[in-house]
């Protein structure tokens, strides 16, 4: 949907408002809910699942990078809610309509009558769960990485905090799976992850698999010194590390890229490709090695 001013967006909710419970338009980026008088209303839009961080599977953000109108369930005090979020184009800027309607009498979620509370919100906290979570390794999925990202960006640069990331892959990773199977590489990503899962703070930093055997690490107010010292710490435990496989043992490494944010208002895809050129530098070090600029 386009629009020719944001206050054209809120004229249109009127039309909602008495099919839904909540409407609202969200910055999917800022985070922030726009009031209806068409200024930012100082509250985050996951303030109103009582989160405290934003929701993993954001389906704002969703709505935003794919240019399409998803659906999603969450959970809060008793009420079940099917969340509807559509892109709204004012002039250059985009936005999500969200329309939240309470389902929970509908029958849309089994069985939801027998189960507590705290049965029903793990259940549909696992179902959302699944959309970011990489299957293998357990640690966040690429779809996340695009979702997250550019509000990680955006709250560094509002907060004038640093933001590091870290950019990895296993070291002659397609030779092991040759010489030993994808099995024994799939092992070698789970110990990986792993290893990386817990060298960072939980709830803070998170770990992503990029695709393959790359993975990205997120610090959030992290300088280059403190992201040196985290990678050097996973680079040591994995180069220590051997995989069993058939009675073989498989020793393996981690070649390391590095760049830190500060104060430099650039897009996660850039982000990205700088801090993806630093592992390719660390690489052609020999291996086993760490870069950063």
């Amino acid at each position: 949907m386009i629009f020719s001013s944001k206050q054209d967006v809120l004229d249109s909710i009127s039309k909602f408002e008495g099919l839904y419970d909540v409407v609202r338009i969200v910055d999917p980026i800022k985070k922030s809910v726009e009031d209806k008088d068409g200024t930012a209303v100082h509250t985050h839009c996951y303030d109103f699942w009582d989160k405290g961080v934003p929701c993993e599977n954001c389906v704002t953000s969703r709505a935003l990078n794919e240019n399409n109108t998803f659906h999603k369930i969450e959970f809060k005090k008793g009420i079940i809610y099917l969340i509807t979020s559509c892109p709204v184009k004012v002039k250059e800027d985009t936005y999500a309509l969200e329309l939240l309607k309470d389902i929970t009498n509908t029958g849309i979620i089994e069985n939801e009558s027998i189960r507590s509370e705290e049965e029903l919100d793990k259940s549909i906290e696992n179902l959302n769960k699944k959309l970011v979570i990489d299957d293998l390794t357990g640690t966040y999925n690429r779809r996340f990485i695009n979702e997250r990202l550019p509000a990680e960006i955006f709250f560094a640069l509002m907060n004038k905090t640093r933001l590091s990331l870290i950019m990895m892959d296993v070291d002659d990773f397609k030779n092991i799976n040759d010489s030993y199977s994808h099995m024994a590489g799939d092992l070698i990503l789970k110990e990986v992850s792993e290893i990386m899962k817990s060298s960072i703070r939980m709830n803070i930093d998170w770990v992503a698999r990029f695709g393959g055997d790359e993975f990205l690490i997120c610090l959030n107010g992290a300088n280059e010194e403190a992201a040196l010292r985290i990678a050097e710490a996973i680079r040591q435990r994995a180069e220590k590390t051997a995989v069993e496989y058939n009675g073989n043992k498989i020793n393996t490494s981690l070649s390391i890229g590095i760049y830190t944010l500060d104060k430099e208002d650039i897009t996660s895809e850039e982000l990205l490709r700088r801090v993806d050129m630093n592992m390719y530098e660390a690489k052609k070090m020999g291996k086993n090695a760490i870069f950063s600029r």
